[in-house]
């Protein structure tokens, strides 16, 4: 059995690409039953937030379909429709051959703003934390992210090491919290005086901006995130 191994790429990815191997070396065919949940996590030694994710990955890509009350299935290649993934930033960056790190800028607890409040559905005013950092490759810094979620969600996520922790892989192996869908928006404007500084380019210069809602369950926002890209470095990746 192929061992899941603690490290930079979260647990979650490397349990999907074990079973996507799965999946195309023909183990499994069109609509056989796929193994429980609960199956996976003894197989490998897992979490069920963890199994749920690589699951949920897989069901996104039309590989699998969830029946209520049967059970997951592996669906045929006519039945898998076009979708649309982003590469994670260490993804992209490993892929051109740099290595990823992350700087931590700030991390605070705050009222939540108006903006804050309508993008995780909680009062105006609800304790929320915030978390900026700045995303670098071979020591060159190429984003600016800043993360925010409600304090009551994970209040221990300010005592982690977020220099050298997948904030993501943390709310779901460590804090079993599942997130099973996300929602982008991408485009491209010019950078502010404050974002241009930390990303060591000239004030003006074009930049890229993703934003993203995470959700759990029950399709309740969990962390709503906002990555500025160098314009003159980033580029946009995606997989259909």
């Amino acid at each position: 059995m192929v061992q899941i191994e603690q490290g930079v790429i979260p647990r979650y990815y490397q349990l999907k690409e074990i079973l996507e191997k799965r999946i195309q070396s023909g183990v499994f065919q069109p609509g056989d039953k796929f193994p429980t949940d609960e199956k996976l996590c003894q197989e490998y030694g897992l979490s069920r937030g963890t199994v749920r994710r690589a699951v949920e990955i897989l069901i996104a890509s039309g590989q699998l379909r969830r029946e209520q009350g049967r059970g997951t299935f592996l669906n045929s290649p006519q039945q898998s429709p076009v979708f649309f993934r982003l590469a994670s930033f260490d993804e992209e960056m490993k892929a051109r051959g740099w290595k990823p790190s992350t700087s931590l800028v700030s991390r605070r607890a705050f009222p939540a703003t108006a903006e804050a409040a309508k993008r995780l559905q909680i009062p105006v005013g609800e304790k929320t934390i915030e978390i900026i950092r700045l995303r670098l490759a071979d020591q060159k810094p190429i984003a600016y992210e800043t993360r925010y979620l409600s304090y009551k969600t994970c209040p221990a996520l300010l005592e982690e090491d977020l220099e050298n922790q997948s904030i993501h892989s943390l709310l779901i192996d460590k804090y079993t919290i599942p997130l099973v869908r996300a929602c982008y928006t991408i485009e491209a404007r010019v950078l502010s005086q404050m974002e241009a500084g930390f990303l060591k380019v000239e004030t003006g210069s074009a930049g890229f901006v993703i934003e993203r809602t995470t959700f759990t369950t029950h399709d309740q926002p969990v962390t709503w995130y906002q990555t500025v890209y160098r314009g003159d470095v980033y580029r946009f990746s995606a997989e259909f």
